[in-house]
């Protein structure tokens, strides 16, 4: 099996307005989404001759399911989460070869909160902007459903 990178960026809005109490290691490149690297990994494959029992951690908050393809790459990918609700993935090798290693991102978006200490500095021309993408987000999720 070829390494994978796992990478969850969360696409709340409400991470592009407080950008000021963000760390530097929670940024990203657009600037309007948080990084969150998963950990805990577990791996289960259909043709396992042994049932391996998981044991039942309350740490697990988050379930992130990956249905890999014979090849390696990534058909589909889901969410289990009280927090978070799956917007999209990609998928694409690390390397120039595909031995190196694969790539997953995942764009999520957590629950939505009062933003009305946020935005009261905000333009109209920014609400309207701000509440779009919401709204994009929301009818991603309803899609989904």
């Amino acid at each position: 099996m070829q390494p994978l990178t796992l990478t969850v960026y969360d696409r709340n809005v409400r991470h592009s307005l407080s950008e000021s109490h963000r760390s530097n290691s929670q940024r990203t490149p657009d600037g309007g989404s948080h990084a969150i690297f998963p950990t805990n990994f577990h791996y289960i494959f259909e043709d396992d001759n042994e049932t391996e029992e998981l044991k039942t951690d309350g740490s697990v908050e988050n379930v992130i399911i990956l249905h890999m393809e014979e090849s390696g790459s990534v058909s589909h990918a889901e969410l289990i989460s009280d927090q978070y609700e799956l917007l999209s993935f990609n998928s694409g090798s690390t390397g120039p070869g595909n031995d190196e290693g694969q790539d997953i991102e995942l764009e999520v978006v957590s629950q939505f909160n009062d933003l009305t200490p946020l935005v009261r500095d905000l333009t109209l021309v920014e609400l309207i902007k701000l509440y779009t993408t919401q709204n994009e987000q929301l009818q991603t999720i309803s899609n989904s459903m």
